[in-house]
């Protein structure tokens, strides 16, 4: 009778595990932070302010440096920052129940990053100091740290008075759709955008410490939004490929993290899916999470490879859909809706099949002949079409302080340069 008993609670439990974690009960919504009234900054920078006196920002800023080397370069960077913020958002949350980290979609600016709205005194702030790199104005001005020595919030952009042109939407778009793994995915985020806006902003955003500067967490919001929609795009939501921060990458791993802020023994597939177990948010212009957790029975494996990207999202049900609707929902790296219709319908027309297969086969095949832009500019000569800009290079230091490997680093870069010289030696206009 005992064994009865015990196998039946065996197959209970097993039976849980298969079903994964529950839905939530209750979703917040992270915005854009464009989107963000002026006392919605100021409640914003209340609560950071109450969470630096007590000693947070301080404790965030020495765990993302502790844990640096092992963060990045690999695929747990994705789960980790996903947490990492999560944490810092439910901190927050004990100080202003409605709080959330809104997301700093970089592609809105990426040719003059330094007219950013948000780079404004009633937001993140503008440029340092011209002597002492110090940030005077902001949410976080004249901010005295005490980690790793006692110094200011710093900032100086890396184009003196401007910052670099970051990375344009349309390359973003062409990651989103091509990678067919997270590791590919991963590479291509960490070695273009997530680097980017950090030099751009540089002083503390240069440093290991950077998750001081609330701009940490809004970029790793958009970095976060922009996995949430590859998921979406593939339909891989449990993929988790290539080498973890302990060699192989499985769901099962433990995600990393410092005495000074604990995750309680996290696993990477706790993360895996938003909108179940306890990570109850979504973004505003992202699908809506599925409706039944799509990683039933996959957490002590290496799901991808056992699992496919889905051909399309055509599958979703209407009331599934977010904001983000129709066969394949997400395929652009920008959050504006009208701005990414434009973007593929205008890739489809100026693109041959060749070059759509190569670097946006999300949009399909059989398209015109490769247009070049001559022939646009004899016929609509007072349309104005701005090239996209080349997008930068990551910093030696950089590149070193991360562990990267220059000459793969590079490879990614002129990757990236082929991308925008195919669009603008084509009849392409970005309506970014």
């Amino acid at each position: 009778m005992k064994l009865g008993i015990s196998l039946a609670f065996v197959a209970l439990a097993a039976l849980g595990a298969a079903q994964g974690p529950a839905a939530c009960s209750g979703m917040r919504v992270r915005r854009n932070a464009a989107s963000l009234s002026a006392q919605e900054w100021q409640a914003i920078g209340s609560v950071i302010q109450k969470m630096h006196q007590d000693g947070w920002i301080t404790r965030f800023g020495a765990a993302h440096d502790r844990l640096f080397s092992r963060i990045h370069g690999n695929t747990s960077f994705f789960p980790f920052h996903r947490r990492f913020v999560l944490e810092f958002e439910n901190v927050a949350r004990t100080y202003d129940p409605n709080f959330t980290v809104p997301y700093w979609d970089a592609t809105e600016s990426f040719r003059n990053p330094a007219a950013d709205p948000l780079l404004t005194a009633g937001c993140l702030g503008t440029n340092g100091q011209a002597q002492t790199q110090c940030l005077a104005d902001g949410i976080q001005a004249n901010m005295q740290l005490s980690y790793p020595n006692n110094h200011c919030l710093r900032r100086k952009f890396n184009g003196g008075n401007t910052i670099n042109a970051w990375y344009a939407p349309e390359i973003i778009s062409s990651y989103m759709q091509r990678d067919t793994s997270l590791a590919s995915f991963r590479e291509d985020i960490e070695y273009s955008i997530h680097g980017a806006v950090h030099l751009g902003l540089s002083g503390d955003m240069d440093s290991g410490y950077a998750a001081q500067d609330f701009s940490f967490m809004v970029h790793h919001a958009n970095l976060d939004r922009l996995w949430w929609d590859w998921q979406n795009t593939h339909g891989s939501f449990m993929m988790y490929d290539g080498t973890g921060s302990n060699g192989r990458a499985a769901l099962t791993d433990v995600i990393l993290d410092d005495s000074s802020i604990p995750f309680g023994g996290s696993t990477v597939e706790s993360v895996m899916v938003l909108g179940y177990g306890n990570v109850c948010y979504n973004y505003d212009s992202s699908p809506s999470p599925p409706q039944s957790y799509p990683g039933a029975g996959a957490a002590g494996s290496n799901a991808a490879a056992s699992q496919q990207p889905a051909a399309s999202g055509s599958d979703r049900t209407a009331g599934n859909a977010g904001p983000a609707t129709g066969p394949n929902p997400v395929l652009s790296g920008s959050s504006d809706m009208s701005s990414r219709l434009l973007e593929s319908s205008r890739l489809q027309n100026s693109l041959g099949s060749d070059f759509v297969n190569r670097f946006f086969p999300g949009l399909g095949r059989g398209f015109p002949g490769f247009r070049r832009r001559e022939y646009q500019e004899k016929k609509e000569k007072c349309v104005r079409s701005e090239p996209l800009p080349y997008p930068p290079r990551l910093t030696p230091d950089w590149i070193k302080m991360h562990g990267f490997d220059p000459e793969r680093v590079e490879m990614f870069h002129r990757n990236a340069c082929e991308i925008v010289e195919v669009l603008n030696n084509s009849t392409y206009k970005s309506p970014y």
